[in-house]
Parts: C-alpha cells; structure tokens; sequence
C-alpha cells in the first residue's frame, strides 16, 4: 500500500487515492469527446451506465431501440458541434439496434453504440448459447457492421478508450459498438491508474501524400477538359463545401451528387447538374454523367446504387478519377477507373478549388443546364387517377414551401424515398439527409427526431409512406412528450408501393403481401395519431399547392397530414432490367432510362453521347 511521505503533498495522495464509479469515468471521457446527447432505453444490463451518464448528458428515451441508433446517425450527420451516442442494454437491447448499425456502416456515418452486458463471471464461453440473463454475445454479432466493436470485461484506461471511439471518425466513419460489462460498469477504479492521455505519433517528414497525388492528377485532368465534371458523395462534407460554395460556382464546373449529399450544392445554384443513381436518379443527371469526359468523383462511393448494375457502361466517354478512403472500394473492380486515390475527399476538394482554373471553350456549361431545363423534374408519364394525390407533384410543391432554415428528413425506402430524392428542392444552406445505402424501411420517423435534436428550433418536415411508417410509429411518443416541431406527411397507398410494383412487373400482377387487399392490415391513421396527442388531418385537394402547404407548416406543433396517394402511381423515369429466361437479370445502362425520350428532346440532351447508345 502507498505510504504518505514527505514526497507527496495530501492533496497528490487524495489524487493517487482517489476511486470513482467506472461508469462515471467513461461519461467523463465521453462529455471531454464533445458527447452531448444520449438516446437511449434503460435496461438492467445497462443500469451502471445509466446511472454514471444521466446527470452528464441530455438523455433522450426511446421506445425502441433501432430508434435510437438511427436517430443518433441523422443527429451527428446534421449537428454543427455536439454529439451524439446510443445507449442499450445486453441480450435484446442489443439485437434490436443492429439494423441501425448496418445501415450507419453501410452509409459510412459516425455511430457510437455503448451497450450492457452481463457480469464478467456469467460471459458465455462456446458453444454454449446462453448463460447469463438476456445475453447475447454482441460484439460479435455488431462486428461484420462495424469498424470497432469489443466487449470490456476488464477497466479500458482513458487512451485506449478515446482511440476506440475515434475509430468511428473521418477518414473512415463508421459504427463503433462497446459492450461493457454490468460488474465492471459499477466498479470503483482508480482514476489517476485510468487517465492515461492518448499517445500522439510524432509528426512525419512532409511528402508527397496520397491528397497531393490525387489532386495533381485531377488538376491535369481537369486542365484537358472539354466536359468535366465533379461527382460530389456523402463523405464530402457540408462544412468543407458550404463555405466554398461561391469559389466553387466561380469555377463553373457542373456538379452532381449521390443521394448522401444531397444537400450540399444548392437546387438553384447555376453548377447544380442533379441527383445522380438508381433510387430516384435523376434523368438529367445521368445523361449528363454519360456525357462528361472527365469525371473527378470525390467522397462517391461508386457503389450499384450509385451506377447502376450495367456499370460497365457508366460514364462510358469519362475518364473517371476516384478520390475515397478506402482501399477496397477502390480496386472492387468495378466502375472503370482511369485513376484511384486512397485520400481524404475534403482534403482535395478544398485543395482543387485554389488550383483548378478551367475555361468552358465547348460551352459545356450552358449545355448542361440546357439538359436540366429540357427533362423536367416533374415526368409527365407519372399519371394518377382521380382523386389521389401526385406523390411527385406534392413533395415538390412542400420542398418549395419549406424554409431555407427549415430541414428535410427523407425516408430510406419505397416511394416516398425516390420521389423526394427526385424532385426535392433543396435551397442554400437547407440541411437534407437519408440513410440510403441500406434503404430499410421505417427510417423516416426516427431519422426526424434525431434531426429535431440535432437543429433545436428548427421546423423538420418528414414525408414517409405508410408501410415504412408503421414500421417505426412507437416513436410518435418522443415527438409528443418532447413536442418536436416535426411535420410529417404519410403517404397512404394501402401497403407497400414498391413491392406492388415489382410483382406486378416482372411477376404479371401476383401480389402477396404488399397491401390490404393481400395481407397487410394498418390502423385508421388519423386515430393513430390522435392517440398520441397529434394533431392529424387528411390533407384537402386545395391544400396541395405551395403557398397552401406554407400556411399549413406554420405552426410550431407537431402535426400530421395522411395523403392519399395513388397505389398504382407510376415511377418514372427508371433504369429498366428484365429477367433473362435462365432468370438471370439485365440492366439498361444509367443513362438510358424508361419511358423514351421524344426524339426530338433526346436530340437536344444527348449531343455527346456514344454513337448508338440510345438504341
């Protein structure tokens, strides 16, 4: 035992001495993280560390817990400082956020999951199933979804425990899941042995870096030009494109985005040239990807979604540069690259912007928006019947309604997800986000509230459709008991829109399981409402045009409007695939999408395009 010497002053002795709660010594650490809010359902497994985080954080309880992992993606993507984690306990608490943690991963956002387990002593050991109480090894379970996950059984001392979370940081965001367990979490330990401070690599010699690689040969690149383009996706953040945004329309290179970073050019900018992708691509866009010849893809991460399943023929005059943080996406195989940097995209995108001097000798800067003006947002094609709603047509109108200041929080799956994503108008400094890349249904609600929390004070509207709303509509009780100023438009087509679409397409119309009719049941929406203490209506015909649907957004409540929205609505335009007799399936490349263009417009839009390649 240490003895009190002369050596020692008593207060260096209380110090030395002093023990405290590990669960509190890790909500320390979290809060000097910049940790600020916790969403979170409580749990016996987790009990410690509930009792060690509530008195440090704003703990923010939900009713289910993918709710919370979901909700905590969509904070951190929007918040300007603060953060947020999930807190759940072992066994079930566990199980239930793993979607939340696939999608974060497969998104490639920041997501911290620290989770209960049962005590040191009760840990299964293999093969056995189960010992201890609601246990389920979930570390192991997280761990193919995440970029760290561990389980502690033993105190982790303050470095280690900080270079574990900031795994799930830029370059290389992802999901961090700690399991600790419950002995452990209760435990006194001593805090001068645990604050250990995190060890710093000396700084290296300069030299020539992967960022400075990539933006020589982007430089170049771009420096012989004739049609170029920069593919802006998600990891471009908004704090490295926001602030740059005049420089950058002072460049005048066209721009498109991937559903991730969405809002990072504004709709009305004059270099804005679409939404690029499958899932609510946007015509115009792709046309224009088919046509550049120098394509400086930064952050993107060229996955199918993004360039379709005939990906051989993506950006086919393009000599397509990657810049992205990953090793493996880059030599997948597959877009074709003419070049690969394993570099930061924020580093190169800032970087570019004080080299490139670009001058548009082929007007490709005027065609570009020519392409946009010509193909409209709104397709003519997508006829409804009487009296149902245009889900196109509204979601338009109430993007259009929406205040600068206000944010959009869009669903991840089905109608509503690739309607908005196609005729959104995003304006200048308008925070956007989905969680596309795992498109699960019943995103939507928890996506807003994470959102809600993220921008205190700020409108959040929500438009989802109802099969992805009922997944997650317990959460209706957050946005009440913290009286969210969400407004949330559910599009009711009596299922599962996308589903009915697909058996009708490639099935002749036998449906199982996409609406009422077979199988599905749903509750009356306004009722549902109600008894959470939200106002709800059925929105009126005469409502449905933008300065109707700004008056209706005013209030500072929470509020609810069911559209009915035609179940038979078609989704044009869209990248057609068929079933080969041998049940293998074959894509139109991305540019050349359903129903045909009249001739005369794709005379107009498809000026430098392959010979042929419409056929």
């Amino acid at each position: 035992m240490l003895q009190l010497t002369d050596k020692f002053s008593p207060n260096q002795h209380l110090l030395v001495m002093e023990t405290v709660k590990y669960s509190e010594l890790l909500g320390e650490w979290l809060k000097e993280l910049g940790y600020t809010h916790c969403f979170m359902l409580a749990g016996g497994g987790c009990m410690h560390l509930i009792d060690g985080f509530r008195s440090r954080f704003i703990c923010i309880p939900v009713v289910h817990e993918v709710a919370a992992g979901i909700a905590v993606e969509h904070f951190n993507e929007c918040s300007s400082s603060r953060k947020a984690f999930a807190l759940v306990t072992t066994g079930p608490g566990m199980t239930n956020i793993i979607t939340a943690i696939a999608g974060a991963y497969a998104e490639r956002r920041e997501l911290l999951v620290i989770a209960g387990q049962v005590k040191t002593t009760d840990l299964l050991n293999y093969p056995l199933r189960q010992r201890g109480i609601q246990e389920v090894d979930g570390a192991m379970l997280a761990k193919p979804v995440s970029v760290a996950s561990i389980c502690l059984s033993q105190p982790m001392n303050r470095g280690e425990f900080v270079k574990i979370v900031s795994l799930g940081h830029r370059p290389h965001p992802g999901p961090v899941v700690i399991e600790i367990c419950l002995d452990l979490q209760g435990s006194r330990v001593r805090r001068a042995e645990l604050e250990i401070p995190v060890s710093e690599s000396s700084p290296a010699c300069p030299v020539d870096t992967p960022e400075q690689q990539a933006v020589s040969t982007a430089v170049q690149a771009l420096k012989a030009a004739r049609r170029p383009l920069i593919l802006l996706g998600g990891l471009v953040t908004r704090k490295t494109v926001w602030p740059r945004l005049v420089e950058l329309e002072r460049l005048g290179i066209p721009v498109v985005t991937t559903t991730s970073a969405i809002d990072r050019i504004p709709s009305d900018s004059p270099l804005n040239a679409g939404r690029t992708g499958t899932w609510g691509g946007q015509r115009s866009a792709n046309l224009i990807v088919a046509q550049a010849d120098v394509i400086i893809a930064l952050g993107a991460q060229l996955d199918l979604q993004q360039t379709g399943f005939n990906w051989q023929e993506f950006a086919p005059s393009a000599r397509l540069f990657q810049i992205y943080p990953c090793k493996a996406e880059l030599t997948k195989g597959h877009p074709l690259l003419a070049g690969a940097f394993n570099a930061d995209p924020n580093i190169v995108f800032s970087a570019l912007l004080g080299r490139v001097a670009w001058s548009d000798c082929e007007s490709w800067g005027p065609y570009v928006r020519k392409v946009r003006s010509s193909l409209p947002i709104l397709e003519p094609s997508n006829v409804v019947r009487e009296g149902f709603f245009s889900s196109f047509k509204l979601l338009h109108d109430l993007s259009l309604a929406a205040r600068p200041d206000d944010a959009l929080a869009i669903c991840s799956s089905g109608g509503s997800f690739t309607a908005a994503l196609q005729v959104y108008h995003v304006s200048r400094g308008q925070y956007a986000t989905t969680s596309a890349a795992l498109a699960s249904m019943g995103y939507g609600l928890s996506t807003a509230i994470g959102v809600a929390f993220a921008r205190p004070g700020q409108r959040v509207i929500l438009a989802e459709g109802d099969g992805g709303f009922a997944q997650n509509l317990q959460e209706l009780a957050v946005i009440r008991r913290h009286n969210l100023p969400i407004k949330i438009f559910l599009m009711d087509n009596g299922g599962y829109g996308s589903i009915r679409a697909t058996q009708k397409k490639f099935f002749g119309g036998a449906y199982v399981g996409c609406d009422e009719a077979t199988g599905l049941g749903f509750p009356d929406w306004i009722a549902l409402f109600n008894a959470f203490g939200i106002k709800a209506s059925i929105l009126a015909p005469e409502d449905a045009i933008t300065e109707r649907l700004a008056s209706l957004l005013a209030s500072p409540e929470p509020e609810a409007w069911v559209v009915r929205v035609d179940p038979e609505e078609p989704n044009w335009p869209a990248v057609s695939s068929q079933i080969l007799p041998d049940g293998k399936m074959v894509s139109n490349p991305l540019y050349n999408m359903l129903p045909p263009l009249p001739d005369k417009i794709a005379a107009q839009v498809c000026r430098f395009l392959p010979d042929g390649v419409m056929r």
